[in-house]
């Protein structure tokens, strides 16, 4: 058992931890070496059983805050910059609409190909790092594979089991189903307790795919279970439909407004009982990650003149996507109390600050530790050096007598310490310059790289889903104008854009400018990262 001690953000609700679940206080969270929280207590309270000679690591004012949940991601594409259709003058009608754009196929789909195919592990490494750095602790969106995955770095929202053995806890579509393919997810949900996480309505208020939202409720997905993301498309009275029985919506601002103009209608949706979380959505047309969501929400309600706090702005990324996921996984995440799962984040904050503004004002340089399933997974040098033998326990849990060390990756001006695990050995560590190097020899010459995949892949005559088979990947976005399974017909066209960085920075900011149909209302982000 170890704990860490700070100011606390339990948002529990639970009376055993704190009288309101707005509570603010200092305070330890107490985590066991099953991964899990043992017990919250304030002050200078006696631990629990069992607590006593456990070392305690002290973040002093910072905050202590349970880890953020991305509901809504493509993290195949979380490689790639920005993107607009230098054509395109007008916000686009639907998610139908920008997939048709004469430039999608070649600035988005193939360059993600590429990756998927020739460096499925280094881009999955990738992508999860870029997450974690800003306080992800579980994601939503991580491509279709042909096997499981060991040594994620983050939680992976789709494939989480907690040991059941079970895939089908949660059910994903980013495709339009028709209604018999729902009404079987509805099924699912009443009957063997999953959740369904459905793109559903995504454009412009009125305009052809509100219909998806409609064709969902006929066919009894609007459950408890449902999470619906996006439906800016929807009458908001629709939403009334859904009060007997709420779920969730994942509310991805900035992606909406980049694309469309518009977003949902977070305060009718919130009126009908329906929980509003927050999803990043993927790199072409979404934040780096879902930290820089949080801002988003916020320019987006002061500009909307949404009366939305910033405490409601923070339990979007955590409570509330925890209630409606435990709904399903039988486990709890967004919460720091006892039996939830030991997801921690510490977020560097002056003594003094309002804990929930400071949470949503929050950057990449903030975030000093990551705690999953009370491993330190991402964390400052000395923090590094301080939790990775206080967690021994869990460490061994998970890892075996031999845990591996961590690798330093450049964050901004910080060099940090990530938690990388060899994809072929569990008990190594993965160095992160190889990872980017390998991303830059693809980089550099994809045609080789692609083919020489290709042909591997041909070679193996075994079953896709043998353990011992080669990692394969699939897009989970529309290909659009690509001819052949994501790729042009000539290899030759084929290129991927350099590596963006990790974190919101200036090169990001000033893509910005000038771009999207968000009128101007995204340009405040560079009050929080300029």
């Amino acid at each position: 058992m170890w704990a860490i001690r700070g100011r606390v953000v339990a948002l529990s609700n639970q009376p055993s931890v704190a009288t309101s679940e707005s509570a603010v206080f200092t305070g330890r969270v107490w985590i066991g070496d099953d991964g899990r929280i043992v017990a919250v207590t304030p002050g200078r309270k006696a631990g629990p059983a069992g607590s006593a000679g456990a070392t305690v690591v002290d973040v002093g004012s910072s905050l202590v805050i349970p880890g953020l949940v991305d509901l809504h991601n493509h993290l195949a594409y979380n490689t790639l910059p920005l993107w607009t259709e230098p054509k395109q003058h007008t916000p686009f009608l639907h998610h139908n609409s920008w997939t048709k754009a004469d430039t999608y196929s070649a600035s988005t789909t193939w360059p993600a190909y590429a990756l998927i195919t020739a460096c499925p592990q280094e881009l999955l490494g990738y992508v999860e790092a870029k997450a974690i750095v800003g306080g992800t602790t579980s994601v939503q969106g991580s491509p279709p594979k042909n096997k499981p995955r060991d040594g994620w770095l983050v939680r992976n929202i789709d494939d989480e089991t907690f040991g059941t053995h079970n895939p089908n806890l949660v059910y994903a579509s980013v495709l339009t189903m028709k209604t018999a393919a729902l009404g079987d997810r509805a099924n699912k949900m009443r009957d063997a307790g999953a959740a369904f996480i459905y793109h559903c309505s995504e454009g412009q208020r009125g305009s052809i795919v509100a219909r998806e939202f409609i064709d969902a409720e006929q066919a009894g997905c609007l459950q408890p279970r449902f999470v619906a993301v996006h439906t800016n498309a929807v009458d908001p009275a629709w939403y009334a439909d859904w009060t007997a029985h709420p779920g969730a919506i994942a509310w991805s601002p900035f992606s909406n407004l980049w694309l469309y103009g518009q977003t949902t209608d977070v305060p009718a949706a919130r009126a009908a009982g329906v929980s509003v979380c927050l999803g990043s959505d993927w790199a072409p047309s979404g934040t780096k990650q879902i930290q820089g969501e949080l801002k988003s929400a916020r320019l987006t309600a002061d500009a909307l003149g949404w009366s939305l706090t910033d405490e409601e702005i923070v339990r979007m990324v955590t409570c509330l996507p925890g209630d409606v996921l435990g709904r399903a996984w039988d486990r709890q995440v967004g919460r720091l109390q006892p039996g939830a799962q030991a997801d921690v984040v510490v977020i560097k904050a002056k003594r003094g600050a309002e804990a929930f503004g400071a949470v949503v004002a929050s950057t990449e340089a903030d975030v000093d530790l990551v705690v999953i399933d009370g491993i330190p997974r991402y964390a400052t040098p000395e923090l590094a050096a301080a939790t990775l033998p206080a967690a021994a326990g869990p460490m061994t849990a998970t890892f075996g007598p031999q845990p591996p060390g961590m690798t330093t990756v450049q964050v901004g001006d910080r060099s940090m310490r990530l938690l990388l695990i060899q994809p072929s050995n569990p008990s190594a560590t993965w160095e992160w310059g190889e990872v980017i190097d390998r991303l830059e020899e693809v980089r550099a010459n994809p045609k080789r790289e692609v083919e020489a995949a290709q042909a591997m892949y041909a070679r193996w005559a075994g079953r896709l889903d043998d353990p011992d088979a080669p990692l394969r990947l699939a897009l989970d976005m529309p290909t659009g104008l690509a001819p052949i399974g994501g790729l042009p017909k000539n290899l030759d066209d084929l290129h991927v854009p350099p590596l963006q960085s990790l974190t919101h920075d200036g090169e990001w900011l000033a893509s910005l400018d000038g771009r999207g149909f968000h009128g101007d209302v995204l340009d405040g982000l560079a009050a929080y990262y300029g």
